[in-house]
């Protein structure tokens, strides 16, 4: 049995064990999770013919889903996580590239042809969780394996950074295969906290009032996200809840000072990648405190989470060193896109950082980052000011000309508007050359934007 496996069912089997993995219909107690996830894995194995299979479950984030990830864990099996709702062609070309032994959704288990293109992928890591990449960096999904002993050593420094213990109660309503839900639930599960689980669209449009229906002393939503909490009832906030991490998007000042004004006592900021097993570097933040902030952006603490250490690698890049990182990609491959590996025991994360101090702060990532009349853009932070400023979608792409073309989710109506204003919003060096209406960015599966389709689509249109 893996460390990992021996560490939840401690905690879950504990006379003291109060846990409860809960959904909208399914309540799932301490002693009976432990069963159902022995009873799951014998199956998963017997439908798969080997005894540590790798097993892409794709069912809708509920208990089912949890149960799923415990019995993984106890099988010492590999597992990835596939979101249902993703459209199809996703849905499919993740599968494809996963080569599962086995497949998990709602019609049950059924085995599939094994692959030789995933024999010895990953050797010597052993079984553990598959993230897969989201692909809007462009090139096809590409897997990267963490662990299960490895993610056992992250736990208790996790939990200690989010403070999170068997009296907490996690809530969640992002999908499995999105990597910090992941890392969250499996912080949880192992410091014996209770989950509460939701794969409601109404819970993930109010999630304050998620927290408030099921007790939730912890929640993570990206910044993205803020603007749905503020638009909640005021008030709507639990007293108890005292967590809101980024997970490694860039926090402003700005959204945390939001977030406070919803009622939320702490706000911790994460920094990681899905090739880091978990955060490697966390900043806690209590209403009230003064916000240290470089260029706009909240710091993301002092670089280390346990064996892992988060640090600038020539001046600008942060990279992320650890002797648990994964080996690198299972399928596909990089080309030279971020992350990559530099080393076996560093991966450099394709994002800018800076350090004032002690502290460190993540300001964007390195591929939306371009320079202009000898300063640098950042293009992820002037489609945040335009959104902000104006409710509109905007994706801002620099052609192989230099120009800077915005694509906006709007009418032709609106542009008028938005080329009057944009003057006193943006500096002068950042504003874009040619703004283009659509009818609707391209998008992924997940809701992110297609950031390869939609370059293309702004260099045909510049």
């Amino acid at each position: 049995m893996n460390p990992l496996a021996e560490r939840i069912r401690s905690v879950r089997t504990s006379p003291r064990s109060t846990a409860v993995i809960a959904d909208r219909r399914t309540t799932v107690g301490a002693d009976g999770l432990i069963d159902a996830a022995e009873e799951l894995r014998d199956a998963l194995v017997a439908a798969a013919g080997v005894p540590q299979p790798l097993v892409a479950v794709a069912l809708p984030l509920s208990t089912d889903a949890v149960v799923a990830l415990v019995a993984a864990i106890l099988g010492d099996l590999s597992v990835c996580f596939v979101d249902p709702s993703a459209p199809e062609e996703r849905r499919r070309s993740l599968v494809q590239a996963l080569h599962p032994d086995v497949v998990l959704d709602a019609s049950g288990i059924r085995a599939v042809e094994s692959s030789s293109a995933r024999e010895g992928a990953g050797a010597g890591s052993g079984a553990g969780y598959v993230a897969m990449s989201s692909g809007s960096t462009g090139g096809g999904p590409k897997g990267v394996l963490s662990a299960w002993a490895g993610i056992d050593e992250f736990v208790p420094h996790g939990a200690a950074a989010l403070d999170l213990d068997a009296s907490s109660v996690w809530a969640e309503v992002s999908h499995l295969s999105y990597d910090l839900a992941m890392t969250n639930l499996l912080i949880a599960l192992a410091a014996g906290a209770s989950v509460q689980v939701s794969s409601s669209l109404g819970d993930r449009l109010r999630p304050l009032g998620f927290c408030a229906r099921v007790a939730a002393t912890h929640l993570r939503l990206a910044p993205r996200f803020i603007d749905l909490a503020v638009n909640e009832r005021a008030g709507a906030a639990p007293r108890s809840l005292r967590v809101w991490g980024s997970g490694g998007d860039r926090l402003s000042v700005t959204d945390a000072q939001r977030v406070y004004g919803l009622g939320v006592a702490t706000v911790v900021n994460t920094y990681g990648t899905s090739e880091t097993i978990g955060f490697a570097s966390a900043a806690r933040f209590d209403a009230g405190d003064g916000l240290p902030s470089a260029h706009g952006a909240v710091g993301i603490g002092r670089g280390v989470v346990g064996a892992w250490r988060t640090s600038l690698v020539d001046e600008e890049m942060l990279g992320i060193e650890s002797p648990h990182l994964p080996a690198g990609y299972l399928f596909g491959a990089p080309n030279g896109e971020f992350p990559r590996w530099d080393g076996a025991d560093r991966v450099l994360t394709g994002d800018i950082g800076a350090k004032v101090g002690a502290e460190l702060f993540c300001l964007g990532r390195a591929g939306r980052r371009v320079k202009r009349s000898a300063s640098f853009v950042d293009l992820d932070a002037l489609d945040a000011e335009v959104k902000q400023a104006f409710g509109l979608a905007v994706f801002t792409a620099a052609t192989p000309a230099g120009e800077l073309v915005s694509l906006v989710e709007a009418p032709d109506a609106r542009l008028d508007d938005l080329r009057r204003r944009l003057p006193t919003l943006l500096r002068p060096d950042s504003l874009p050359d040619t703004l283009v209406p659509v009818p609707q960015l391209p998008r992924l599966g997940n809701g992110k934007i297609d950031q390869a389709a939609a370059q293309l689509l702004a260099e045909a249109a510049g």
